[in-house]
């Protein structure tokens, strides 16, 4: 009896002692709200606007946009090597700048002529020669005196997407590589 007594005694002072708190719970709120789906970023215009140094007596120079590029060229040896290109198309001519092996280089200077061949995504084909540089430094210039730089803007306005570039030169020298033609339009309005 005295077993049930200390039991009972035992139950009745575990029953009356101050529970232990309960632990703390995480609970997340939920929204009822709906999630937005994440936004989708366009793709950065690949032609840049920038300007020249204004000539003499001039509060703004010309304006003009840029796209640059790799790409590979190949000599006599029929070895490809490193290409950096540059496009420059202002509201009269285009340049186009070739680096062989590597950006930092002087862009290649021309003295005899050039054929540049370009073809869009709908197989529509342009070709130009040009005898000129931009200047110089070197570049090629496609010119608006012979109709070249009219036809290669509205062909470049026209299409979409990759436009493959092939530049043959001197000495068996072939240059390709390509253009983005998305972003072009916008770009060129804001000359």
């Amino acid at each position: 009896m005295l077993k049930r007594i200390i039991l009972l005694f035992l139950v009745i002072t575990a029953g009356c002692s101050t529970p232990t708190p309960p632990k703390e719970i995480n609970v997340k709120k939920v929204s009822t709200a709906k999630s937005k789906a994440p936004a989708i970023k366009p793709t950065a215009n690949p032609w840049t606007t920038s300007s020249f140094a204004p000539k003499e007596g001039e509060t703004e120079g010309k304006k003009f946009v840029r796209f640059v590029t790799d790409g590979e060229f190949s000599d006599s040896t029929g070895n490809k090597n490193y290409l950096f290109a540059e496009l420059l198309v202002n509201k009269t001519n285009a340049g186009i700048f070739l680096h062989e092996l590597k950006k930092s280089n002087p862009a290649e200077k021309f003295s005899d002529p050039v054929q540049i061949k370009m073809t869009n995504s709908d197989g529509q084909e342009i070709q130009m020669n040009s005898t000129r540089r931009w200047n110089s430094s070197g570049g090629i210039m496609i010119e608006g005196n012979n109709g070249d730089y009219s036809q290669f803007r509205i062909f470049l306005l026209q299409s979409k997407g990759t436009v493959p570039v092939e530049v043959k030169g001197s000495g068996n020298k072939i240059y390709s590589f390509s253009i983005n033609a998305d972003g072009f339009s916008d770009s060129f309005t804001k000359l």
